[in-house]
């Protein structure tokens, strides 16, 4: 189970820069190409000379979040057999069920970001990356008003 993120506005995987927007109090994950057509009808019209008290509002902020890479199943098993350990040492020295180690292992569960440091403390291996994204927060009436498929799809890949 890796951790892809995918753009829930046309539902691609996101590769290279994230952005998480936040309008009218909707959060959303988009991709680039995304982020740019959202930000076009969130920027204020081009064509007017005369600067008017806008409605509109953009805030942008850069957000660093840590997050398992995407193979740490293969690594926490490499790493175990390379050491010469069993899965219930590797168990006991992480304060977990040997079967917690051998789901990890299988990919059928993730650890959590707790538990990925302690195993790479004991394993000396490398399970959790940074993704750096955008949130930008935007309130206005250039937005459609009416229903769109991002607004009620969630998707996510088991």
């Amino acid at each position: 189970m890796s951790k892809v993120l995918y753009c829930e506005m046309c539902g691609q995987p996101i590769q290279g820069k994230a952005y998480r927007v936040i309008i009218e109090g909707a959060e959303m994950i988009l991709c680039e190409r995304c982020f740019m057509s959202v930000k076009a009808k969130l920027a204020p019209p081009k064509k007017e000379k005369k600067p008017k008290p806008s409605k509109q509002r953009v805030a942008k902020k850069k957000v660093v979040e840590e997050v398992v890479v995407e193979d740490y199943a293969r690594r926490v098993r490499e790493a175990r057999e390379r050491l010469g350990m069993s899965r219930r040492e590797l168990g006991m020295k992480v304060g977990e069920h040997e079967s917690v180690i051998k789901r990890i292992e299988l990919g059928r569960l993730q650890p959590d970001l707790e538990l990925a440091k302690k195993l790479e403390r004991v394993l000396g291996i490398q399970l959790i990356k940074k993704v750096e994204y955008e949130e930008v927060e935007g309130t206005g009436t250039q937005i459609p008003k009416e229903l769109t498929l991002g607004d009620i799809v969630v998707i996510r890949k088991d």
